[in-house]
């Protein structure tokens, strides 16, 4: 075969060329994730991929952090290494805990500026390689919009830096991609909306950061406030529709309402149970509601949903990822 000819021509002069279905293409994504919810994993493909960077975006107080808490709780039962950036110096240790991340594992660190988070990060990706090259590496930048520049750092006040921050985050990005891209590494960025001005028709919001982020970025989880769950007239959480408004593993603008309980996390159960409702699945027949599993119709009341999830967790982890044809 001429392709194959070619390849083994171009191999011997050192140059890497390889077939896109090979395994070890960098186009690949043999590893994912899991955010901890069901829906969530499903409208991204399966995950967070490993390799690619994601970033988590949205209006303050939609979950951002709590999210990534919840990658990071996981990505410790998988036995990855965990690096949190923590710019905004707000991370709670109560919050970390109650999701299930082990403190005492977590690698933690708080830098004043862009410069020092590339940095940081550059040389956690090489001491991994070094130490162990196929170990898992996640990490959490928490957040884009809260980290500074070290122009603007040493700046007086009022001192305009305009584009600077863009491009010392669009420099950076072009280095790192391609390291997290070839050392098992899972790069989460959280940022956070802003009002663009004068602008009167249309979206007129827009990310920090330039658009260095959306471009380097394999997904972008657009985080939106719903409404608010309450008990008794008291707010114990928030209702969040999650749009994947950039997907380049799977299709994009699939939607997920998250449920999120102050203290608690996100509900999993009402989560997939929102999905599976929406897709059609889960069925109201009157006061009851059917869904069918393995062939046979399970009949249940809203509130005895959480012992079905539990009693047939595999069966609905393959149906919520069925819903896009998802091979998870």
């Amino acid at each position: 075969m001429m392709t194959k000819s070619i390849i083994s021509d171009l191999k011997s002069k050192k140059l890497s060329v390889m077939f896109l279905d090979d395994d070890d293409s960098p186009c690949t994504v043999s590893e994912w994730v899991s955010t901890g919810c069901l829906a969530l994993d499903a409208i991204m493909g399966g995950g967070l991929p490993v390799g690619r960077l994601v970033e988590i975006f949205g209006d303050p107080s939609t979950g951002k952090s709590l999210i990534a808490s919840q990658v990071a709780a996981i990505a410790q039962q998988m036995d990855a290494i965990v690096l949190y950036i923590d710019t905004e110096t707000a991370v709670s240790k109560d919050m970390m805990k109650e999701v299930g991340v082990d403190i005492s594992k977590l690698l933690y660190a708080s830098p004043d500026t862009v410069e020092e988070v590339f940095t940081l990060m550059e040389e956690t990706i090489n001491s991994k390689t070094e130490i162990d090259p196929n170990s898992l590496l996640v990490v959490v930048w928490d957040s884009i919009s809260a980290t500074s520049i070290k122009h603007e750092m040493e700046a007086e006040y009022g001192k305009a830096t305009m584009g600077r921050h863009a491009a010392l985050i669009s420099q950076g990005l072009r280095k790192i991609t391609r390291k997290i891209s070839k050392c098992n590494v899972c790069f989460i960025a959280l940022n956070q909306t802003r009002e663009k001005i004068g602008i009167m028709f249309g979206d007129n919001t827009a990310t920090f950061g330039g658009k260095a982020v959306s471009f380097h970025s394999s997904i972008r989880i657009h985080l939106h406030m719903r409404d608010k769950i309450k008990n008794d007239g008291r707010v114990i959480g928030i209702n969040v529709k999650a749009v994947t408004e950039k997907n380049k593993v799977v299709t994009p603008f699939r939607e997920a309402i998250l449920p999120i309980y102050f203290g608690h996390g996100i509900d999993d159960e009402k989560a997939s149970f929102n999905i599976l409702e929406d897709a059609g699945i889960i069925e109201k027949e009157g006061r009851h509601f059917v869904i069918s599993i393995d062939g046979k119709k399970q009949d249940f009341i809203r509130k005895d949903w959480a012992k079905i999830y539990d009693k047939h967790y595999d069966k609905i982890e393959q149906i919520v990822m069925g819903i896009y044809d998802i091979a998870n």
